[in-house]
């Protein structure tokens, strides 16, 4: 754990605290800084680019992006960190008014936006620099991304929220702010560079798998899930007598295509294609999931 920015009275405080049942020590994330070699060139090794986006709605293809922040972090082929910097971020006049409760959420208002614009040729090339774009919702943000640069469309995503084993891990919920905190960390406003440093921050935790072996961090283990093929599962047709027992086994329902799905190992989908049948479903519909077409 990397504690350098902390007040080494206080730290030896917090230290005589966090042993003590009746208290529970939160750290402040550090401010960011970078760690690049000393030539300052990026070292060989995956580029990952991780993202955020603050927008004036949920819907991609009618709201837009009012800010948008990336950091760039470089790892070897074990998910060690290599070097990082970043992040860069900038925001977007959306040319109409801002509805108050997207003002509350995320701090901005029509002054601070105003004339706005986003550096594009910077942040495409920065997008279009990466091997792995990382969000902590990326189904979110991948559309809005993809809206703004479609000349990336097809570059491979991992999402730190849906593709980590949280609840596994013992964490009891998937907020990005929530783990930080039970990870024993807070940051500050929710803005886009803000959420992008922290979720560096976040991933960048070490922590044993619950099946033993060497301790971790997160990242790696993003890095991991993110490039093992899996099968989509998609009950097509289904009647809607069995939405609870789909829902109950992890489906979700997709909205788009108007049917329920899930994720799964290919060695688990033989199995899973039985209990469809015992339950009364056609032969589920399957489709190869990969990081580049996982969360679109």
């Amino acid at each position: 754990m990397n504690i350098g920015h902390l007040n080494p009275d206080h730290e030896e405080l917090a230290q005589r605290l966090q042993h003590d049942d009746d208290y529970r020590v939160l750290r402040a994330v550090p401010k960011p800084y970078c760690a690049m070699p000393e030539n300052g060139a990026p070292p060989n090794g995956k580029c990952i680019a991780i993202v955020d986006t603050e927008t004036t709605g949920l819907d991609p293809d009618n709201d837009t992006i009012i800010e948008l922040a990336i950091m760039h972090v470089f790892v070897d082929d074990n998910g060690e960190l290599l070097g990082h910097f970043g992040p860069f971020s900038w925001l977007q006049d959306p040319g109409e008014a801002l509805d108050p409760r997207i003002a509350r959420i995320t701090g901005l208002d029509a002054q601070q936006l105003a004339g706005q614009k986003i550096d594009d040729a910077f942040a495409f090339s920065l997008l279009d620099r990466a091997d792995l774009i990382v969000a902590h919702n990326s189904a979110f943000d991948v559309g809005f991304i993809e809206r703004r640069y479609p000349e990336i469309e097809g570059l491979a995503w991992a999402c730190s929220c849906s593709e980590i084993d949280w609840l596994g891990l013992g964490f009891d919920r998937r907020g990005q702010q929530h783990l930080l905190s039970q990870a024993g960390w807070f940051s500050g406003a929710h803005r886009a560079g803000d959420d992008v440093w922290s979720l560096f921050w976040l991933l960048q935790q070490r922590q044993r798998d619950p099946r033993g072996g060497a301790e971790r961090t997160h990242l790696a283990r993003l890095l991991e899930a993110s490039e093992t093929p899996t099968v989509m599962l998609q009950a097509e047709g289904a009647p809607y007598s069995t939405k609870d027992k789909l829902k109950a086994r992890g489906y979700r329902w997709n909205a788009d295509r108007r049917f329920w799905q899930c994720e799964f190992p290919a060695d688990k989908v033989e199995h899973e294609q039985a209990w469809a049948y015992r339950n009364g479903l056609r032969m589920l519909t399957e489709r190869a999931t990969t990081a580049c077409n996982r969360h679109r």
